[in-house]
C-alpha cells in the first residue's frame, strides 16, 4: 500500500447534491481496496457532532468496493472501501452522501468541511500457499532438525488448525 496521496476536499453547504463529487479515482491492476483518510475541518465545535456520511466508489459496474458510513472526526480517520475482490472495472467515482438529518445543521450555518486522502492496494494476497504456511506458525512450532516429521495442518473455513504428534518417553 502506498502512502495517502491525492487529496481533496468538498464543503456540504445547503442545496448540496444528495450525493457530492469527490473526484476520479483509478486502482492499479489487481488493487482491491481504498483506504480513505478522512478529516472533517469544522468552525467551533469539533469534533462535528452532527453528522456522518456514505462514502463510495462508484464503476460502470455500480459500487463494486462498497460503501462505507464514515464520522465527522477533526483529527482524522481511516475508512477501507473493498469487498475483497478486484473490481471489473479498475477506474470510479469518488462519492459522498451526507445522511438527511445532518442536513437541518447544515442549513442552520454550519458548513461541513472535509479532506479526503486516498490510497489503493490489495488488502487481501490471496490463498496461502500450504508449503510456505509453516512461517506463520513458526513462533508456535521449534525449528525441528532434518528427518524429522513437519507439523500436520489443515485449512477449515477461515481457520487453521495445527496437529501436534506429542511422543512421550
Amino acid at each position: 500500500m502506498n502512502r495517502f496521496v491525492d487529496e481533496r476536499s468538498i464543503t456540504v453547504l445547503p442545496g448540496s447534491p444528495s450525493v457530492i463529487d469527490v473526484g476520479e479515482f483509478s486502482l492499479s491492476e489487481g488493487e482491491d481496496t481504498i483506504w480513505v483518510h478522512m478529516t472533517s475541518k469544522s468552525e467551533g465545535e469539533c469534533p462535528w457532532p452532527w453528522s456522518y456520511g456514505l462514502f463510495t466508489w462508484i464503476s460502470e459496474n455500480g459500487r463494486e468496493l462498497g460503501t462505507v458510513k464514515v464520522n465527522g472526526v477533526c483529527e482524522g480517520e481511516v475508512f477501507r472501501l473493498g469487498v475483497g475482490l478486484a473490481p471489473q472495472f479498475r477506474t470510479g467515482r469518488l462519492g459522498f452522501t451526507p445522511r438527511n438529518y445532518n442536513l437541518k445543521w447544515i442549513e442552520l450555518g454550519n458548513p461541513w468541511y472535509l479532506s479526503f486522502r486516498m490510497s489503493s492496494g490489495i488488502s487481501n494476497p490471496g490463498l496461502l500457499d500450504p508449503k510456505n504456511t509453516a512461517t506463520l506458525i513458526s513462533p508456535f512450532v521449534p525449528e525441528l532438525p532434518e528427518g524429522n516429521a513437519q507439523p500436520d495442518y489443515f485449512f477449515e473455513d477461515a481457520f487453521a488448525y495445527l496437529l501436534f504428534n506429542l511422543f512421550l518417553k
